[in-house]
């Protein structure tokens, strides 16, 4: 019945959104010791760049944005955004608000979905572990990496995004190069099949009154977390309210949830805290 319902949910989801958020920039990022092998190269392209990358035989699309004033010599948090059912790399950007709470502070990618059905528009995500989109993060990741000074990897997705968030934390979780070591779903599902990755951070966000995927799928997401990450039920208030992060979670580990009153897109859509909220706990996992 649960996987019923998680296929349900991921055929209605969509790409809508509210305003972007006014979020300030914080540059008081993590930097790790060690960088990927990009670090130090000369002549990386910054700004915002889309890019084209062969997987499986088949052409995908990224857009890549790169803070202007990039350093080779210093690791950049690199951030996977996925944007929901029936949007765009360049959709995601304009609303997620990503860059405005990241300032020049992190290395942004937004991939760009293929047709899910028939209909070409229909753009969207498969969250399968051998399926095209996990592959997509693997080459994009190994290509970035190999180009520009990378420390740490994080996910964020909205709707469709959301539940493809969680999918790459349950595949490609974990602390090693590579891996996804905190993720933000926003108004998203999921995971949907047994995981195995490693745990990970995790922020949940969530409309209470969400018409297109029912609130239980965010609660369903945020207990999955919640039990791989040890965490006890009891929380703590965190900002921004009504946001709370839970006590006892394994060393590294913090799961933060929130059930948002926000009522942008019948519920469903992008909340103004939303992008600040992600990049606080990326900031925050060690």
């Amino acid at each position: 019945m649960k996987r019923a319902l998680f296929a349900l949910v991921v055929a209605a989801c969509d790409g809508g959104a509210s305003d972007p958020p006014d979020a300030a920039t914080d540059g008081n990022t993590v930097i790790d010791a060690a960088g990927s092998m990009g670090c130090g190269a000369a002549g990386a392209t910054t700004g915002a760049v889309t890019e084209t990358i062969t997987v499986g035989g088949v052409a995908r699309t990224y857009l890549r944005v790169v803070p202007a004033a990039y350093d080779s010599n210093r690791t950049y948090p690199l951030i996977f955004a996925w944007h929901g059912r029936t949007g765009t790399a360049a959709g995601a950007r304009s609303y997620f608000g990503v860059q405005a709470a990241v300032g020049d502070n992190a290395i942004v990618i937004y991939p760009e979905g293929l047709s899910v059905s028939a209909n070409p528009a229909d753009t969207g995500w498969i969250l399968t572990p051998g399926g095209r989109d996990i592959a997509l993060f693997d080459a994009v990741q190994t290509a970035v990496t190999s180009s520009y000074c990378v420390g740490r990897t994080y996910s964020m997705g909205h709707s469709f995004g959301g539940y493809m968030t969680n999918a790459l934390a349950c595949f490609r979780g974990g602390t090693a190069p590579g891996k996804v070591r905190a993720i933000a779903s926003i108004a998203g599902g999921g995971p949907g099949a047994a995981c195995t990755g490693d745990p990970v951070s995790a922020l949940i966000i969530h409309g209470m009154s969400d018409s297109v995927v029912p609130f239980s799928e965010g609660t369903g997401s945020r207990d999955t977390w919640r039990t791989d990450a040890a965490c006890g039920t009891t929380t703590q208030p965190i900002t921004p309210s009504p946001c709370v992060a839970y006590d006892g979670c394994s060393a590294g580990l913090d799961v933060q949830f929130c059930g948002h009153a926000e009522t942008a897109g019948s519920g469903h859509g992008w909340p103004s805290f939303a992008a600040t909220a992600a990049w606080r706990l990326f900031q925050d996992s060690p």
